[in-house]
């Protein structure tokens, strides 16, 4: 398993300086794909062919997928786009075995963090860094945070797509019924959920049948907690003890003292359970990504959120967004490489992301895509809280070691049950880290 490397907003220029890309000097690099006079494809040879497999296999996402192939065949009339796809829960284990086979797609899908980092690490992307060197108005289109998760040893090896981030929406007519505001702070927090439990509502919903559901937490509780020279190493695996600090500890001390205002028995909870209970009103507090407001927006009653609150004294960053960037990488392998990043170039045109936006709601990376035509004016707010935050916080199974996460998260959730203690949860993350070092 290779190595995490901690991204800031600036990750592309270092990315672009660290690679020479000057703009003068040392060759020219590659033409902008599907750049200039002729279409992409179009050079006298036979049709290119290119496969697209993306996690999008229905609903709204598919649909816009397929009419970006569509219309990109159209305006390229010498390349041939086929988008095929697995289902959500299956996609990782389907590439997975794609990308081993003689079946590699040409364009995948990918989540941002150590996930893409592998296949750029394992010879399965190409570095498209010398592509942005040529086309910098390309680069600089997308929202400059969003380019660092998929760059890695000074290379960028992805095209983001789709931003998110994570929040605590919460049921405005309650809080007011209740003369409660939104907290800014944990002291303030703690003073707001002890209110909402006295009362008949849940004060968090939450379903943790999935444990990912409080890695989300817990990835920004490390954050708030652990010092970030700290968390960095430890995530990377190359500290001498990972994850030794007393501070992961005490994160996880703070996950306890919500477990009585979650919904009761979490454990057993399906997640659609969790937006159902906020939806309908049962649960004042609802800790969810931005990308899944749509199922937040059918409710029949004023709705806001705030940040995940400040740790009065804590030693982490207080001011970093938890989330992750979701995007495609390019085969390493492909006969088509032009071609290929000629439909990135595409998927992140304003009017092609725009129509991203509006016809699925998620959010796209595009600068300017996200507009009074495209989203209401919550989606616009939302998309500027992504759009400000100072720098990514990856969430926590993207963040390190895969063996170490499913370690990590499996004994979060059985903390939550009250099966582990803090300080158990950490002994058995130390030993899988160290195991997984020693392997290396």
């Amino acid at each position: 398993m290779k190595l995490f490397r901690k991204l800031t907003s600036i990750a592309l220029a270092l990315a672009l300086a660290a690679a020479g890309l000057t703009g003068c000097g040392g060759g020219a690099g590659p033409a902008p794909a599907g750049g200039g006079s002729q279409p992409a494809g179009q050079t006298g040879a036979a049709q290119a062919e290119i496969e697209v497999f993306t996690r999008f296999a229905d609903g709204a996402g598919k649909a816009y997928f397929d009419e970006a192939a569509a219309g990109f065949m159209a305006e390229n009339p010498g390349v041939k786009v086929t988008v095929t796809s697995a289902d959500n829960q299956n996609y990782k284990q389907e590439i997975n075995v794609r990308l081993a086979s003689n079946e590699t797609p040409d364009i995948y899908f990918a989540w941002s963090g150590v996930y893409a980092e592998n296949f750029a690490d394992g010879g399965r992307a190409l570095d498209l860094t010398p592509y942005l060197e040529a086309d910098k108005a390309w680069a600089d289109s997308v929202i400059a945070s969003q380019w660092g998760p998929f760059t890695y040893g000074g290379k960028v090896y992805g095209v983001p797509i789709i931003m998110d981030g994570k929040t605590f929406y919460y049921n405005k007519e309650i809080f007011a019924g209740l003369g409660l505001e939104a907290p800014q702070n944990w002291t303030e927090f703690m003073s707001v959920l002890d209110t909402l439990a006295a009362s008949e509502y849940i004060p968090i919903s939450l379903g943790n049948s999935e444990d990912w559901a409080t890695g989300h937490y817990m990835t920004t509780l490390n954050q708030r907690v652990v010092p970030a020279g700290v968390l960095a190493a430890d995530y990377a695996l190359t500290s001498d003890n990972s994850f030794a600090d007393p501070a992961y500890v005490t994160a996880l001390e703070y996950l306890q003292q919500l477990v009585p205002y979650f919904t009761p028995g979490c454990n057993a909870v399906g997640y659609d359970e969790g937006i159902n209970d906020f939806t309908s009103g049962r649960a004042a507090i609802y800790y969810e990504q931005f990308n899944q407001v749509q199922y937040i927006e059918p409710a029949e009653f004023e709705w806001s959120w705030f940040d995940f609150p400040d740790i009065e004294g804590a030693a982490g960053d207080q001011n970093a967004l938890t989330g992750a960037p979701q995007g495609f990488m390019v085969a390493a392998n492909t006969q088509y490489p032009d071609e290929c990043v000629a439909f990135l170039k595409y998927l992140t045109r304003v009017d092609v992301a725009g129509r991203m936006v509006k016809d699925t709601m998620m959010f796209s990376t595009v600068d300017g895509a996200i507009n009074a035509d495209t989203a209401s004016d919550t989606f616009i707010r939302i998309a500027e809280t992504i759009k400000e935050a100072s720098s990514i916080n990856l969430w926590l199974d993207n963040a390190t070691d895969s063996e170490v996460v499913t370690t990590y998260l499996s004994g979060i959730q059985a903390m939550v049950g009250g099966d582990r203690s803090a300080a158990q949860v950490m002994a058995e993350v130390q030993q899988k880290a160290a195991q997984v070092k020693a392997e290396q």
